[in-house]
């Protein structure tokens, strides 16, 4: 199959021009990620990833010309938006350590760290339903406002202004509950929820 009758199955749903996709796409696609993020699980992951969301997608590739670049550029996005969240949370852990230098002056000395994710966890689950999916599309799927968007059926704008609310609405229920730790746990939750 050519990758136009390959993309026209694909559109139409065709299970076996998926598979057929997969198997001629998978090495290459796999090589490609891992020469970007130098780790193999993550980019099996970011792989697999791309593939679903090609797949959740099928409908909305009617403009798609080339479907090797298409998919290329896809796995790229995912393999960058993967970097971007490392470094942040390297730089997270450095701010920690240059924030706490002395050994027996440690983070878990402040707070113990299960019990603050725990607790975010819960105020997470607080959080109304639909407002909940997409703030954990954002911070743990780390899908962009445009992919969450695409994949709730909802506008950009109001994928934003909800995550917006959920960030402030953590923010503040941290604070209350632990605002004796003052800047260590400023550091620590702008982390969390960058």
């Amino acid at each position: 199959m050519d990758e136009t009758s390959l993309l026209n199955g694909l559109i139409a749903g065709d299970k076996r021009a998926f598979s057929m996709l997969f198997s001629a796409y998978w090495k290459e696609l796999y090589a490609y990620v891992i020469r970007i993020i130098k780790d193999k699980e993550e980019s099996v992951d970011i792989v697999q990833d791309a593939f679903t969301s090609l797949w959740q997608q099928r409908e909305q590739l009617h403009e798609v010309k080339s479907l090797k670049g298409y998919i290329f550029a896809m796995v790229h996005h995912k393999a960058i938006r993967f970097i971007k969240s490392s470094i942040r949370h390297r730089d997270y852990v450095v701010a920690m350590a240059a924030y706490f230098p002395d050994p027996h002056h440690s983070l878990e000395a402040e707070i113990d760290a299960h019990d603050l994710a725990a607790f975010i966890n819960a105020e997470i689950a607080k959080l109304p339903p639909k407002m909940r999916e997409v703030f954990l599309l954002s911070r743990n799927e780390r899908l962009s406002y445009k992919e969450i968007a695409v994949k709730l059926s909802i506008a950009e704008n109001t994928v934003r202004k909800q995550v917006s609310f959920s960030i402030k609405y953590l923010r503040m229920k941290i604070n209350k509950a632990y605002f004796s730790v003052g800047a260590a746990l400023f550091v620590l939750i702008r982390a969390l929820l960058s």
